[in-house]
This record gives C-alpha cells, structure tokens and sequence, in this order.
C-alpha cells in the first residue's frame, strides 16, 4: 500500500467552534491582514459576515472583504480577488461558504503570491511555494474543500481545477450552526456531492486502505441520515457535514473519476447544480461497475456490510436506495427527468 496525503494544520468540529477561531488564528500564527472571500448574499444576510469581521478583529486581524463570488466562480472573479490580495499586501486567505467560495479562496490565495493568470495553474502545472495560507470554513455539507488540495474554476462550459498540496487549508472550521440556513434542495444537493466523492474515490486507481476508511463511514452516514437532514434536523446535518469531510480526505488521498467529468458539462450546459449533476451519472457508473469490475463492485459491498451475494446484487441496493432518497428530496432521478434532451447524451460523453 501507498499514499501519500498534506492534511490540513488543525480542523475544528462541532456546533460552536466557530467562536474558537480567534484561538485557531493566534496557535497557528495567521495575523496582520486577512482577505475574507464569500458569495454575494448569503454571508451578509445571515449576519455571519459581522460575525465572521468581529472575531477575526478580536484576533488583531485587519479585515478586507471580498464579497463578489458566484456559483461555480469564475477565472474573472477569482483573478479580480487576487489582484486586490497582492494590492492590499494580506497575510492570509479565509474562505466562507460552499465549495464556491472556499475554490475561490484557494485560487486567490495562488495569485497572491505567483504572477500569471489562473489558468497557467491549472491542472498538470505545478503550483510552486509559497502561497498563502487558506482557513476555510464550510456552510453546505457536500464539498469537502475544506480539507482537499482541489479547487474548481469555470471557463466556458468546461471546469478547470488546481490541484495542488499547496493549497490544502491550514486550518478548517465545520460549525453545523451554519447549516441551519441551508434550503432542502442545497441540503440534497450537497450531500450527493459527497457521497459521489466517496464513491469515486473508492473506484480510483490510487484507492488505498487508509482512503477506504473513511470512504464506508462516509457512505454509511449519508444514507442513514440524508432523509432526516433534507427535513431541517440539526444533528443529521451535522452527520453529513462530517460525513463530507471524510470524503473530501478520501479524494485527496485517491481523487475523482469519470462522473465528475461528466457532471462538470450538466453544470456548465444546463445549470444543472453540482452534485445533483454526480446523482445522475453516478447511478449508471454503479451498474457499469458491477459489470466490468465486479471484484471491486463485491468489495465495496463488505465494506459497506450490504446483504447481497453479488456484484448485481451490491449495484441494485446502492441503486434503489439512491432513487429512494432521490424521491424523498424530490430530485430527478434520470436526465429525462432533469430535461436534458437525449440529443445531448453524444455530446456530454464526448465533452
């Protein structure tokens, strides 16, 4: 077995911590000026921005705010961010939000310190020290940024990523308070992001046994808890904030196959969020697996301690339970039924 995994420097858990982040910023020596990156509403309306400003203050830290980032942000966006961070001279990066807003982070804090434009980091080119420091601090249970050395960036209707030790986050904060804010349908949303993560982290080439652990806690906690956190309970929220955190280190140890491709173009094309996009593929990758690799399809059922007796029999449970929780949310549970012509299916594959 090999891997090789760069953790974040500290992450804290748990209802409240997010009142332990002055602490967090002094232990590990983030001060001066902070660039503090977030999306256009929700930060502000919240009342977390105040809140967010006040304790980084408290801490000795000057407070520049960024709040100009979109859903799937842009090459624009993140370089306008990083031009302001070089500008002010700031110290460090904080990201506040969903997967968005925490990418943006990442890619800001790369062009604070490198000259070029964003895409001559992205991926296979080497992001090279030093960057800055990120904390990043998540508000929707279905990325994992927080903890991965990736970050996601819209060009078109392609997705480009950076994919780089460098800017995993120094320090991640998973407060479920924030989570009471989210909406039914982010609630869903997120929550097949990560459970498309540890699914595909599973099938990688790079899957190890250190990646797995945290890939069958990931799985099992999502599927017992999804119903119950779309309803708005606060404590199967916080099971799936966790739950996106070990598999967001489950694909920093292995990373992401063919779904996210193909998902990235349902984003870009159709407006098609995020991880219902994984939803909608992930299925049939399940059953093309069972099919074409069913040593691994059977291994994945010990590990998730299903009741079948064959690769089949493994594919359908995963299958039927992804539809039933699909239903419950009210989510598409096929492309027809998310309106994407069939016309388009050759041009998704070849994208």
């Amino acid at each position: 077995m090999f891997f090789s995994a760069r953790l974040p420097r500290k992450i804290l858990f748990g209802r409240g911590r997010l009142e332990s982040l002055p602490d967090a910023l002094k232990e590990l020596e983030l001060g001066g000026k902070v660039i503090l990156v977030t999306g256009r509403r929700f930060a502000r309306k919240s009342g977390y921005l105040d809140r967010l400003c006040s304790l980084m203050k408290s801490a000795g830290v000057d407070v520049i705010i960024y709040d100009k980032v979109e859903p799937n942000p842009s090459i624009e966006t993140v370089e306008m961010g990083g031009k302001i961070a070089r500008e002010q001279g700031v110290n460090f990066v904080v990201g506040f939000g969903g997967g968005s807003a925490m990418d943006a982070a990442k890619g800001i804090a790369v062009l604070a310190t490198h000259d070029g434009k964003l895409e001559d980091y992205f991926y296979p080119a080497e992001v090279k020290p030093p960057v800055l420091p990120i904390v990043a601090i998540a508000t929707t249970c279905g990325t994992g940024s927080e903890v991965t050395k990736y970050a996601v960036f819209s060009k078109g209707i392609r997705k480009n990523v950076i994919a780089s030790e460098q800017i995993v986050p120094v320090l991640s904060v998973l407060d479920a308070e924030v989570l009471r804010y989210l909406s039914k349908d982010i609630t869903a949303h997120t929550a097949m992001d990560a459970f498309s993560h540890a699914l595909e982290s599973y099938y990688h080439v790079n899957s190890c046994e250190f990646s797995e652990i945290f890939v069958r806690d990931s799985i099992k906690m999502i599927l017992e808890h999804f119903k119950n956190a779309v309803d708005g309970d606060i404590d199967s929220r916080e099971k799936l904030l966790y739950a996106s955190m070990l598999a967001g280190l489950a694909i920093s140890l292995s990373g992401t196959i063919v779904v996210h491709g193909l998902g990235y173009y349902l984003t870009q094309k159709f407006g098609i969020p995020h991880g219902l996009a994984n939803l909608l593929f992930i299925k049939q990758f399940i059953e093309y697996a069972a099919e074409k690799i069913p040593e691994r399809t059977m291994s994945l059922g010990k590990l998730l301690e299903l009741d079948a007796s064959t690769p089949e029999g493994v594919s359908k449970i995963l299958v039927n339970k992804l539809n039933e929780l699909s239903r419950y949310a009210g989510l598409p549970i096929n492309l027809r039924e998310a309106g994407i012509p069939e016309s388009e299916l050759s041009t998704i594959i070849d994208q």
